[in-house]
């Protein structure tokens, strides 16, 4: 394991420590950050070597996986960090923990086309990116281990600064440097339906953006509809077809791909809004902005919701069954039984 606090550990960790740093002054309140994060133009090679370093502290903390995860998910990925660095273009190279803490912060899929279920934070990071924490042995570390591994979050909160320049070297942070990890695709953990269910799901959370706006933060990742064609419509094969943002927006809005318009009547109405019972937003001169290639390769689509103390919520496969991001508890090892949040 990486380590045994929890998070009621952590906070009576903090409450005892701060009480001694003279250098505190402040009301904020404990793991709580308010620094300004740099806009995304602004980080460089160093500034995200610095970022990677002060993960790296938190990440070889004496924190359980659960606080870890909580940690690093809602106390250093706040939204306006998250929304920074995630409009970084593609060709930023990374430093390793930075780039694995970005893919689980946010919806898009990860490099093996979709999120399967039951996938949780120690698995990816471990055993699918090999990134690998300062473990704590129960037998062999002692209160004064842990309190010395804690010290980085300390120091780094105390300062008020997530890019924090005083932070040590850390165990193993020389293996982030971008290249030096390699890893294989776990390309036979993900089946190509949930390939195929998560492409459609960005599509139709791009349509919406594009459209008519879509949060930049969500708590559950896009489920794509369809409804049945009445069988009193004309053949299909007459239809006028129309997929991208500049569909009917009642079927932008309903996450539906595919806006398909029968040819018998003077006021066109698609499939769904007749099948709904409601007004339908057809046009008739349409511009396919899907002729942009950053309409299908954004940076980064959006970010899920920041998780709550001691919950959270990631992201799925994205649709379809699997569509719902509530996390349940992943079938681990014994050892890894502390693993509470997984992807499903």
């Amino acid at each position: 394991m990486v380590g045994t606090w929890t998070e009621k550990h952590t906070q009576k960790y903090f409450r005892a420590a701060v009480k001694k740093r003279v250098d505190f002054i402040g009301t904020r309140k404990h793991l709580e950050f308010t620094d300004q994060v740099p806009p995304t133009h602004e980080w460089t090679a160093e500034l995200l070597e610095q970022f990677n370093r002060n993960l790296r502290g938190v990440y070889n903390g004496p924190f359980d996986w659960e606080m870890t995860e909580v940690l690093l998910m809602k106390y250093i990925m706040t939204d306006d960090l998250l929304n920074s660095l995630k409009n970084l273009s593609k060709d930023v190279a990374l430093p390793h923990l930075v780039r694995l803490v970005l893919d689980w912060a946010c919806w898009d899929p990860p490099e093996e086309g979709a999120w399967p279920p039951g996938l949780s934070m120690r698995r990816y990071f471990m055993k699918w990116r090999h990134c690998e924490p300062l473990n704590f042995k129960s037998d062999t570390s002692t209160d004064v281990d842990m309190e010395q591994a804690a010290n980085a979050l300390l120091d780094m909160w105390i300062a008020n600064d997530r890019l924090y320049a005083d932070t040590p070297v850390q165990y193993r942070e020389a293996e982030d440097v971008p290249g030096v990890t390699q890893y294989k695709l776990r390309m036979q953990d993900v089946t190509d339906e949930q390939r195929r269910e998560a492409a459609e799901a960005l599509e139709a959370y791009l349509n919406q953006e594009w459209r008519c706006g879509a949060p930049l933060q969500m708590k559950a990742w896009i489920k794509v509809r369809s409804y049945k064609r009445p069988e009193n419509l004309p053949p299909a094969e007459n239809d006028t077809v129309i997929r991208g943002p500049y569909m009917c927006l009642q079927c932008v809005k309903a996450c539906i791909l595919e806006c398909r318009v029968p040819n018998d009547t003077e006021l066109p109405k698609c499939v769904s809004c007749r099948v709904r019972k409601i007004k339908c937003a057809y046009q008739t001169e349409l511009v396919d902005p899907r002729a942009d290639p950053a309409f299908f390769n954004p940076p980064r689509a959006l970010s899920k919701a920041s998780v709550s103390q001691g919950s959270s919520t990631g992201p799925s496969s994205s649709a379809g069954a699997s569509g719902s991001a509530k996390r349940t508890a992943d079938t681990l090892s014994e050892e890894e039984r502390e693993v509470k949040h997984t992807r499903s």
